[in-house]
């Protein structure tokens, strides 16, 4: 018996789609190398997500690993490749870098992504 894992991945779309917010991931790439110029041309990707951010419990904030300024980020997989370390989230007005991401899929099915975001 197998479990339907893509209808998960709907739901927990849908419920970050009611409760969460839009916000957008940036992934900046060195581009390709130009031997004319002897340079790479940066890139930048940037991905609409929708997500819901909150701040961590005190006792998970050791000053180290996640720290004050740290947030917990549950983005929707759906459409969205996963998100890396050094990736910018933009989630309101505030500017945020990946620090660290799980990948929750089960039965390699992604459903959501749960990322510690840094401010700032």
């Amino acid at each position: 018996m197998t479990f339907n894992y893509a209808a998960i991945a709907t739901a927990a779309a849908d419920i970050l789609a009611k409760f969460g917010a839009d916000g957008t991931l940036t992934r900046k790439s060195a581009g390709t190398y130009n031997p004319a110029t002897g340079s790479a041309t940066p890139s930048e990707t940037t991905t609409a997500v929708t997500a819901c951010v909150f701040p961590y419990g005190d006792r998970f904030i050791d000053g180290t690993t996640i720290t004050t300024r740290d947030r917990q980020a549950f983005i929707a997989a759906s459409g969205v490749s996963e998100p890396r370390e050094g990736d910018l989230f933009e989630w309101g007005a505030e500017l945020f870098t990946v620090q660290r991401v799980k990948n929750l899929g089960p039965a390699r099915t992604m459903v959501l992504y749960e990322a510690q975001v840094r401010l700032g």
